[in-house]
């Protein structure tokens, strides 16, 4: 059972219940992501050669520096520092965790009904999933929709499927696809750039999209986001 579930008022949170248990699983995968951009920062994770010839013909390893994975993790722990700011400030807490983007994801997860509770944080879903896109990215470079099976995908594009559907058919996709999960799906319905099928629909079902318009928007949002840093 999680905070959420033990929580019986509603009237104090900020954000819905569901999207404060999508907001702790996110969270949730913070710490590995970190462990990731560590490895990507110190070129523990290499995708080339660490080492080149100088003048007088020796060879000398490069500085284990990767710019782009420090700017990522950087990146990630502010917006993180600044969610845990305001959640002590407004919530009178004190913050007890471990310094780093780890520490601070898993705070924010043990403490996710006073971050529900925290005014403004309707943004912090978007914020926090943007900083975490960006660092896979990193991490993980997208592959080029080559890669994928270019007649499924075909075929795929009128099929209208809900979000976990959509994170399953991605898997077979190729590797262009691997991250459009059913948490991809529902951030680009919460950022407007898809909308689901018109109903009428029964209340329990789930919202259908179309499948070539969540690929269409899976793969513009990346390359806004690469163009706006560019």
């Amino acid at each position: 059972m999680t905070p959420l579930d033990r929580w019986a008022d509603d009237n104090h949170l900020y954000l819905d219940r569901e999207d404060a248990r999508d907001l702790a699983r996110m969270l949730g995968d913070i710490p590995d992501l970190a462990e990731d951009l560590a490895d990507a920062r110190t070129r523990q994770t290499r995708f080339g050669t660490v080492d080149y010839r100088t003048r007088n013909g020796a060879r000398e390893q490069r500085l284990p520096f990767n710019p782009a994975a420090a700017t990522a993790a950087d990146h990630l722990q502010s917006v993180l520092a600044a969610w845990v700011r305001l959640v002590c400030e407004q919530r009178g807490v004190a913050y007890s965790g471990a310094t780093g983007i780890a520490g601070m994801a898993e705070w924010l997860q043990r403490n996710i009904v006073a971050f529900a509770m925290t005014e403004g944080v309707e943004t912090a879903p978007a914020e926090i999933s943007a900083a975490i896109e960006a660092a896979e990215t990193v991490v993980c470079p997208p592959a080029e929709i080559a890669a994928a099976d270019a007649d499924l995908v075909l075929r795929a594009r009128a099929v209208r499927l809900h979000a976990a559907a959509i994170g399953k058919l991605a898997e077979q996709l190729g590797d262009g696809f691997r991250k459009l999960t059913a948490r991809r799906v529902r951030t680009l319905r919460k950022a407007g750039l898809i909308s689901p099928v018109p109903g009428p629909w029964s209340a329990e079902w789930p919202e259908l999209f179309v499948v070539g318009e969540v690929l269409d928007a899976h793969r513009a949002l990346p390359s806004r986001a690469r163009t706006k840093d560019a």
